[in-house]
């Protein structure tokens, strides 16, 4: 990718073919092939709050099992169902429709309601209510501490178990590249196209959050497929913005070599941008690389602001602490544990090496 400033008409085309075509952490070793999601069993989600309920309070959490519901449908089928109305009802994250998922969902049905009567009315719902708890605020987006999944990948190569081995024990020195998955930007990545149109002139008064958040994944997948590519994956900038790994607290690198240190110590990773108009950019030489990525696509941080994207820090690089592989009668299974916004898929395709 060149420094030119690209032209309007070109850079969905080109922000596209890169989202598409997404380095690998185990370039040099061969996948294991075959299918995810043959069946939604062969694909569990295990939603993992932050905070215990406290047993008291106007809000109920619901904690299910689902199969064959997006989020949004089965919690207005449940918001009907108690009689609710749509405010009433919070989710932390959204998760997918083919798949078997186990989500908690929150009902403000008031401190009187009793439980039984919220079980009753979700009973004949096609759902398995697994638990009912009380506590004092309503789930909000975001409220999610880490998702565990359970992966049966079907139908891979005679020996993908060593294959396997082989890619997870890279990933346990590399860690993984923490792009966004495909799901993110639609069929056809419509959604970049869509959303970098949002800032054409003449588009003024059109807001559509969830496109702009689709250029702002786009973006950061680039800078990350960039970061690989320029060989800079493994080690830390000048001017990078860096987070503790055990507190969550952020700060600027400016002593390179003790902060190289505390990276190869697993103390610190670095982030990368969701640019928006209140995003801490990186300094000097990171900083240089974050502003001409944004330059070449024709965009400031700036112009985030009509859409009320304020932009944040995502980190760049997941760590699969309690990654297990084993084979079933199906092909291999994978459980893992990711943080809150991390893709599934995207630890997958480094072992069947689909894009």
């Amino acid at each position: 990718m060149n420094d030119s400033p690209l032209q309007s008409d070109d850079r969905a085309a080109i922000a596209m073919a890169m989202v598409n075509a997404l380095p690998f952490a185990t370039d040099g070793l061969p996948g294991i092939g075959g299918t995810i999601k043959a069946t939604p069993a062969h694909f569990i989600v295990e939603e993992r709050l932050p905070y215990a309920t406290c047993g008291e309070g106007e809000h109920v959490y619901v904690t299910f099992r689902r199969s064959g519901w997006n989020t949004a449908d089965a919690a207005r089928v449940m918001q009907r169902a108690l009689g609710l109305a749509p405010a009433d009802v919070g989710w932390g994250g959204r998760k997918d429709r083919t798949a078997v998922v186990v989500q908690t969902l929150s009902f403000r049905c008031g401190v009187k309601a009793p439980l039984d009567t919220v079980q009753k009315a979700l009973a004949e719902l096609p759902f398995e209510i697994l638990d009912m708890q009380r506590h004092r605020n309503k789930i909000k987006t975001g409220h999610v501490a880490s998702n565990h999944f359970t992966i049966v990948v079907s139908a891979p190569c005679a020996d993908a178990l060593p294959r396997a081995q082989a890619i997870a024990q890279r990933l346990k020195a590399t860690g993984v590249p923490n792009f966004y998955g495909p799901q993110r930007f639609g069929h056809g990545m419509r959604n970049i196209q869509d959303g970098l149109a949002l800032f054409s002139p003449g588009r003024k008064g059109r807001k559509d959050a969830f496109l702009i958040s689709a250029v702002q994944s786009a973006l950061f997948n680039i800078w990350l497929r960039l970061r690989m590519e320029n060989g800079n994956y493994r080690r830390l900038l000048n001017g990078d913005i860096v987070k503790k790994t055990d507190t969550g607290g952020m700060f600027c690198v400016e002593d390179l070599d003790v902060d190289t240190e505390r990276f190869d110590r697993g103390e610190i990773t670095y982030t990368g941008p969701i640019y928006g108009f209140k995003m801490k950019p990186a300094q000097a030489a990171a900083g240089e690389r974050e502003m001409a990525l944004l330059d070449r696509f024709g965009l400031a941080l700036a112009d985030f602001k009509p859409f009320r994207a304020p932009g944040s820090r995502r980190e760049a690089i997941l760590e699969l602490t309690d990654l297990e592989i084993a084979p079933v009668d199906d092909g291999l299974q994978f459980a893992f544990t990711l943080p809150s916004g991390a893709y599934a898929t995207t630890v997958m395709r480094e072992f069947t090496r689909s894009a």
